[in-house]
């Protein structure tokens, strides 16, 4: 009777083997990541709209200048060239900022990848170790 008692024991052990609680710490850090990751994407969105309307606010301002009436002919062919240089500056400045926006928010979604990968790998390993701990006491109750 003592062998039946003792293989009882090992099944119950053996149908508890998984924590469902260490499997929801890895959930939860999934949903912290996905959440931070919608920030930092959010954050990026947000900084490349504002870099697209200052842009344009100042496309428009210079449009202003340039289409303003002049007494000279001459005039004219020294807006539209400070227009063109104007605008090719702003282009410039444009780009680099977008530039910036996105390196910053590759650096960042890179850094969150990283941290959370190695988060969840150890406290998966957390759980097989302590899965194969208790499966290893319910072998030796078997036995």
């Amino acid at each position: 009777m003592a062998t039946k008692q003792n293989t009882k024991s090992a099944a119950q052990d053996l149908q508890s083997l998984f924590s469902p609680e260490g499997y929801q710490d890895i959930f939860q850090t999934w949903a912290q990541t996905a959440e931070r990751m919608t920030a930092i994407s959010t954050d990026a969105a947000t900084r490349s709209t504002d870099i697209a309307s200052e842009t344009a606010k100042e496309a428009f301002s210079n449009l202003r200048e340039v289409s303003q009436v002049r007494n000279e002919p001459a005039d004219y062919g020294k807006a539209y060239s400070e227009f063109a240089q104007k605008q090719m500056d702003l282009f410039m400045r444009t780009a680099q900022a977008f530039a910036t926006v996105t390196q910053n928010t590759a650096t960042e979604a890179t850094e969150l990848a990283t941290k959370a990968g190695e988060d969840m790998g150890q406290k998966a390993a957390t759980n097989v170790q302590g899965a194969a701990n208790k499966a290893t006491s319910a072998a030796n109750k078997a036995a």
